[in-house]
């Protein structure tokens, strides 16, 4: 097994060079389990431009990502054209046409492309949340170091590399969500939890109310009664708690509620009507048709299965 692995990364990690571009890369090829189960790699690599150039791609069922460490150069992408230069970093959807071109000052871009089956719901969420195909930050460090582990463990000679690549993969969409999700001012101030600036100049913390969420679950609760009890209009505080959560308030008031029904339904012998109200329901059938959409079976399901052993 590890031979076999040496003897297919000898063969997929390359050195190339032309009149336009020098590179090393790997054209890894993964198992039939990692294509099926598990985020994987497609190519990895570094390249530096000898000469302008560009190169265009289009209809690849890959997502690319590359940070520029030097140089100068652009990007055309869903009709614009981006100017990039050391320190910007790009993450695209590769389903669509592109084309990359470094200027007369010749850039030196480390890259990826990786796919996976949940790939398209991940990057249509990166993009709702406010991600952007070209971003900037002052500190790329952690990028780099990634697609520097990427490249060794893909040339590696490891018989779990799939599942190692996956951890990797998995962590580089972590950073693209924690670091370029929010860029801008009061947007980036409200992801990370911070104090944030409502339109009347005072200040919100939006951990705040979602732990009066937390806490308050079996009361009444809705997008109004929270903002007169935090004296925020309801457009404000929805927009920020999506901002920071990824989710409605409504929705995340509904998680916390079946969450606490699925604890009494599996540890306590209350009927489902007092499951509901002591999680914040007082309609029964208001309660099934929500745990039902978040749990895809009923209340009285969900128990006879656990307690039945099944899960």
């Amino acid at each position: 097994m590890e031979q076999h692995n040496k003897t297919n990364t000898l063969f997929n990690s390359t050195l190339f060079t032309n009149e336009c571009v020098s590179s090393s890369r790997i054209i890894y090829t993964p198992s039939p389990f990692a294509r099926s189960s598990l985020l994987f790699l497609q190519e990895t690599g570094a390249l530096q431009a000898k000469r302008p150039h560009i190169s265009s791609r289009q209809n690849l069922q890959s997502y690319l990502f590359f940070v520029v460490l030097d140089g100068e150069g652009w990007l055309e992408y869903n009709g614009v054209k981006y100017e990039l230069s050391e320190g910007d970093m790009c993450f695209i959807d590769c389903r669509k046409g592109y084309s990359q071109s470094s200027s007369e000052s010749l850039w030196h871009l480390n890259w990826c492309h990786w796919s996976g089956n949940n790939m398209p719901a991940v990057y249509n969420k990166w993009t709702e949340r406010g991600g952007k195909p070209v971003f900037h930050l002052d500190d790329p460090a952690p990028f780099v170091s990634l697609l520097d582990e990427l490249y060794a463990t893909a040339n590696g000679s490891s018989f779990v590399r799939d599942v190692e690549i996956n951890t990797l993969l998995s962590e580089m969409i972590g950073l693209l969500f924690q670091e370029t999700v929010y860029e801008e001012g009061e947007e980036r101030e409200i992801a990370t939890g911070s104090n944030t600036c409502g339109s009347n100049g005072e200040r919100i913390d939006i951990s705040a109310i979602k732990s009066y969420i937390d806490t308050h679950y079996q009361e009444p609760l809705s997008l109004e009664l929270l903002a007169e009890h935090f004296y925020f209009s309801k457009h404000y505080i929805a927009r920020a708690f999506k901002e920071s959560y990824g989710m409605s308030v409504g929705s995340y008031i509904q998680i916390v509620r079946v969450g606490r029904a699925k604890e009494l339904l599996r540890f306590s012998d209350m009927s489902i009507l007092e499951v509901g109200i002591a999680s914040g329901y007082e309609d029964t059938n208001y309660f099934s048709r929500c745990f039902k959409k978040v749990e895809g079976m009923s209340p009285s399901e969900f128990r006879r299965n656990w307690m039945s052993g099944k899960e």
